[in-house]
C-alpha cells in the first residue's frame, strides 16, 4: 500500500535531519569527552539532536545522586538506565559497580556496546517488559518481573522518567523489588507526575504541559492518552507514599516540579530511604 504523502515527507524529512547530524556529531565528539548516541535514539529520547543536550542529561544525573551522598565505592543499579547517561555522567568517579536495565531493546544494544567496552564496571541488561510505548513485543509483565540481583544488591537506585510510565500495579512491584535490593541505608531517587491538592486543579484545568485526561479505572491515576497507557501517567501522591510505608522505603525529602503548572516541565522527584 502506498503510503501517505504526509508520512513519506516526514520519513524524508528525518532522514535528512540524520544525514545533517552524522559530520556534526563527528566534530563534536573529537571535542568532547562524552560518548554519542546515534542521531536516531538521541531525537527518540530526548526530542532534539543537539550533542550538548544529551552532554547535559549525563551530567544532570550524575548530580542527583552524587547530591545526595553517592560515594566512589557505592553500588548503583539504574532502572530505566536509556541511553546511560547517568553511566556516562559517572564513568571518572564511581568505582563500586553500576547496573543500568532498560525495556528499550536498541537503546540497551547500544550501551552494551558503546559504554561497558570502554568502561567494563558499567553494565547493562536489557528487560523484556511489556510496554505499549517502549516494547510492544515484550514477553513478561512488568508487575511480575524479578530483577535478576541479589538482595541487598545496592547503595543507590535511580529511576529517572520511569513511574512516569508505570500503572500503579507495576509501580508497586517495582517498589517492593527496590526494597528488597537496597542494602540497609541504601538511598533511592525516583522521579513521578505526582496528583495533589496543589497539582491537581492545574491539571483539570489544563495547564500541566501535558494533558491527563483519561481517569484510570483504579483511581490511583490518570493517563494521558488511553489507547497507550505507558505513554504518560500521573500517579495520585497519597497512593505513592502508602506505598513506600508498605515496602519499608522511608520518604525523605520531595522536590517538587512545576509539571502541573504551564510554567516548567520538571517532574516530581522522591528520595527514599531503607531503614
Amino acid at each position: 500500500m502506498t503510503q501517505p504523502l504526509w508520512r513519506r515527507a516526514a520519513k524524508q524529512a528525518r532522514l535528512l535531519l540524520y544525514r545533517c547530524a552524522t559530520p556534526l556529531d563527528r566534530v563534536w565528539q573529537r571535542n568532547a569527552p562524552t560518548i554519542l548516541p546515534p542521531a536516531h535514539l538521541r531525537l527518540y529520547y530526548y526530542g532534539t539532536l543537539q550533542p550538548a543536550r544529551f552532554a547535559r542529561s549525563c551530567e544532570t544525573a550524575a548530580m542527583e545522586l552524587t547530591s545526595r551522598g553517592l560515594k566512589p565505592d557505592h553500588r548503583v543499579l539504574d532502572i530505566g538506565s536509556g541511553l546511560g547517561n547517568l553511566a556516562l555522567g559517572l564513568t571518572s568517579y564511581l568505582q563500586g559497580g553500576y547496573h543500568g536495565v532498560e525495556v528499550h531493546p536498541e537503546a540497551a544494544r547500544w550501551c552494551q556496546t558503546a559504554i561497558t567496552r570502554r568502561h567494563p564496571r558499567f553494565e547493562f541488561h536489557h528487560a523484556d517488559l511489556m510496554s505499549k510505548a517502549y516494547n510492544p513485543g515484550g514477553r513478561l509483565s512488568p508487575a511480575a518481573y524479578r530483577f535478576p540481583f541479589e538482595d541487598h544488591t545496592f547503595d543507590f537506585v535511580f529511576l529517572s522518567s520511569v513511574f512516569t510510565h508505570m500503572l500503579p500495579d507495576d509501580v508497586e512491584h517495582y517498589l517492593r523489588e527496590i526494597s528488597r535490593l537496597l542494602a540497609p541505608g541504601g538511598i533511592c531517587v525516583e522521579s513521578y507526575f505526582l496528583l495533589n491538592e496543589e497539582t491537581r486543579p492545574g491539571v483539570e484545568a489544563g495547564r500541566s504541559f501535558m494533558s491527563f485526561d483519561v481517569r484510570h479505572a483504579s483511581g490511583l491515576c490518570r493517563l494521558h492518552d488511553a489507547t497507550t497507557p505507558e505513554a504518560a501517567v500521573a500517579l495520585e501522591e497519597a497512593f505513592v507514599q502508602r506505598i513506600h510505608d508498605q515496602t519499608g522505603l522511608r520518604i525523605q525529602d520531595v522536590r517538587r516540579g512545576g509539571w502541573w503548572s504551564g510554567e516548567a516541565h520538571q517532574q516530581d522527584v522522591i528520595t527514599s530511604r531503607r531503614p
